[in-house]
């Protein structure tokens, strides 16, 4: 089990973007809140994507040894405290470098660029928060600063336990900042009986949801904080979720992902996939189900 106050090691995955500035600002802000170990940067050289003069030996170490010197200054520039290292691996995609990074060291999270405005089509990261056991923070270039308000995405599922704790890492951070959060959960069901149902029928089933939800949150979590019952009514979980976040100002939401290590499931939709296609300026932390909790 995570303990809330736990020094944590941490990923940040670049690609030599504009979007590497922004994370590895962040990257900063977060050393601010949470008790950070060590942090390590990342950048896989596409071996595919190399002209054939540049694939000999000598090039490709004289390459690496450019983007590590790039990155490094991108760092130092931020005037850090915390351990890091950097580390430019050589595989033709991406997600093997990441998955063996993870396998030599046990990372508790994984920092990604959620492009807005700049180019990229979040495929890479769409496949590392479901391969990778550690939790996956996907950080907007439109993020807000600093870190005051997060949104724990419940769903009364075997993620609750996870996302509680992470949620506590923020609220009750050994840095003292100051940080509020508060629970919702996206009422859906019962909307997709509407039209067989009168409204007096949806009325008492939708009081009737969040009356037993609030008693299951109360039993368990009540001391954490309250939580609202949203309905969805005509949207789906996904667009109902980053519509409160919207609302409400959030700068963090916390989802639960489910892990796996099979290609199958990747690409199968979810409610996380579907808020990961979504625009947002929240920054999204995905996290996995705590062992031996079900």
């Amino acid at each position: 089990m995570m303990e809330t106050n736990k020094a944590l090691n941490i990923i940040v995955g670049l690609d030599l973007s504009e979007m590497d500035h922004y994370l590895i600002q962040y990257a900063k802000i977060l050393d601010h809140i949470l008790n950070v170990a060590q942090i390590t940067f990342i950048h896989n050289l596409k071996l595919g994507e190399l002209p054939k003069e540049l694939i000999e030996e000598e090039q490709i170490k004289l390459i690496q040894q450019r983007i590590h010197k790039r990155i490094e200054e991108q760092i130092s520039a931020t005037e850090i405290t915390y351990p890091y290292d950097i580390v430019v691996t050589m595989e033709n995609y991406s997600e093997i470098a990441f998955s063996t990074l993870t396998k030599q060291k046990n990372y508790d999270l994984l920092l990604l660029g959620n492009k807005q405005q700049l180019t990229g089509n979040g495929a890479l990261a769409n496949k590392l928060i479901r391969l990778l056991p550690s939790a996956t923070l996907l950080v907007p270039e439109t993020f807000h600063v600093p870190i005051e308000t997060v949104i724990d995405a419940i769903d009364f599922s075997r993620y609750t336990n996870s996302i509680m704790l992470w949620a506590d890492r923020f609220k009750n951070n050994s840095k003292g900042q100051r940080i509020k959060h508060s629970a919702v959960h996206i009422s859906k069901s019962y909307w997709s009986y509407l039209p067989m149902m009168t409204e007096r029928e949806l009325d008492k089933i939708s009081l009737e949801d969040i009356r037993e939800k609030e008693e299951k949150w109360n039993q368990a979590y009540a001391q954490y904080t309250d939580i609202d019952i949203v309905p969805a009514k005509n949207q789906n979980v996904a667009a109902a979720l980053i519509q409160y976040a919207k609302t409400k100002k959030a700068d963090l939401m916390i989802l639960g992902v489910k892990g796996s290590a099979g290609i199958k499931d990747i690409i199968l939709g979810s409610v996380a996939n579907h808020v990961l296609h979504r625009p947002t300026d929240t920054c999204l932390l995905f996290v996995k189900p705590l062992i031996g909790k079900k």
